[in-house]
Parts: C-alpha cells; sequence; structure tokens
C-alpha cells in the first residue's frame, strides 16, 4: 500500500508525502538556526551554507515532483466529474467524502444578519482546511491604513467570481431569473462583489507567463472532450 495511506480496520488515513515534510522541517529549522545566528551577529558554517544551497536545489524539486503534479491530477480529475455525469455519479459518494460538507447546514440555519463570517467552524473540513490555508496572507503584509497587495486577494476575488457564478444559477433556477429573492440575492453579491474588487484592483502585478503551467486545456473547453468520451 502507498506509504501516505495508513488503513485501521476499515478505516483509512491520509499523511502528507514524506518527502515534503522532511523538506519542510528542514528548512524551517535551518533558517531559523540562520535567523537566531543573524540577531547574534555570527554567520552559518561552511556546512550550513552548504546545506541551505541543497535546499534551494530540493525546493524545486518538491515542487516539481510533489506539489504541482499533485494540482494536475486534482484538476483533471474534478475537471472530468464537471462534464460527466457518470462519472460523477460513480465518484459522488468519495468526493463528498473528500471535500467534507460537514457543519454546512448546521451553519446555514443562523441568520447572516445575527453573526460574523465565521470560517473557523470549518477548520477541520478537507476543503475549507486547504482553502482557508491557501489565501491566508502573513500577518507583515496586513498593515493598519495601507492597502494589502498581497496576491492571495486576487485568489480570493478569483474564487468569489466563481462561488458567484455558482449561486447565480442555483438560485435563478429554484426561484426564477428576475424573481425578487433572485434579484435580491444578486444586489448582495454585487455590493460584496464591489467591495473585494476595490481590494483586488490594489494587488501586486503578477507576470504574464509563469515557468510552471497546467500542461492541457481546461476540459469542459476543449472540443475534444466529447471524442475522450466526456459527454456521457
Amino acid at each position: 500500500m502507498n506509504k501516505q495511506v495508513h488503513k485501521i480496520g476499515e478505516m483509512k488515513s491520509y499523511i502528507p508525502n514524506d518527502t515534503l515534510v522532511n523538506f519542510v522541517q528542514e528548512w524551517l529549522q535551518l533558517h531559523r538556526e540562520k535567523e537566531n545566528l543573524t540577531k547574534a551577529g555570527k554567520e552559518l558554517s561552511t556546512d550550513e551554507k552548504k546545506k541551505i544551497r541543497e535546499l534551494d536545489r530540493m525546493k524545486v524539486y518538491v515542487l516539481d515532483t510533489v506539489i504541482f503534479p499533485a494540482m494536475a491530477d486534482l484538476t483533471y480529475f474534478f475537471e472530468s466529474i464537471a462534464v460527466s455525469e457518470k462519472l460523477a455519479e460513480t465518484f459522488e459518494d468519495e468526493v463528498a467524502e473528500l471535500l467534507d460538507p460537514r457543519k454546512a447546514a448546521e451553519a446555514a440555519k443562523f441568520s447572516g444578519n445575527n453573526m460574523r463570517f465565521n470560517s473557523t467552524q470549518f477548520r477541520k473540513n478537507n476543503l475549507a482546511r486547504l482553502v482557508m490555508s491557501m489565501v491566508s496572507i502573513p500577518n507583515g503584509k496586513i498593515r493598519g491604513g495601507k492597502p494589502t497587495t498581497d496576491f492571495r486577494v486576487g485568489i480570493m476575488y478569483q474564487m468569489l467570481n466563481v462561488v458567484g457564478d455558482m449561486m447565480d444559477h442555483l438560485i435563478s433556477s429554484q426561484y426564477s431569473f428576475g424573481n425578487q429573492i433572485w434579484k435580491s440575492a444578486y444586489e448582495d453579491y454585487s455590493r460584496l462583489m464591489g467591495w473585494l474588487s476595490l481590494l483586488a484592483g490594489l494587488t501586486e502585478e503578477q507576470p504574464k507567463e509563469y515557468d510552471r503551467q497546467i500542461g492541457f486545456e481546461p476540459i469542459w473547453h476543449s472540443n475534444k472532450a466529447n471524442l475522450a468520451g466526456f459527454h456521457l
């Protein structure tokens, strides 16, 4: 069995890749030592400097063999499910188990007028746990009275657009397009989009091309999707 899969009876537990964990722990330990030495007015030893160079090379290896391939796999899997009802039906229970929607229905019973946004109630849910950590902005980049230019604000803006499109489709399907409920939801969502777009407009410009890319076009945009059987 894969080393990342632990089985206890009928239960399965998944842990991170050993290469990734070891790299992160070694990187943190070595850079903590470097910071402490710098504060004390000292320098790293020759062996420690060599280790930092090795970790710099290891960073590239981890990104190229662990992180980006994992993103490609997840993207392909979920795009495939998105365009194939048969696949979606086949993996329905497993996808729910992976993404973990627990507590959503319970939390939705509380009125939005009586409580602030509180994502921490979902901190043990798989997808929420991942998303919260992905868009978490380092404290040092948030300063009172100054604009936050971190690229993660742009990611939040992308995510809100995606959720808004899905929400609009669901509400218009359930209550009919142009219905007062739909109009109220649209107006509330537009206000939230407006505030976030104000923040997103201040984010740092990112390069037009990156060194690493997902190497296949979105399946639902591909004219090859039906030929590959995704119409099922």
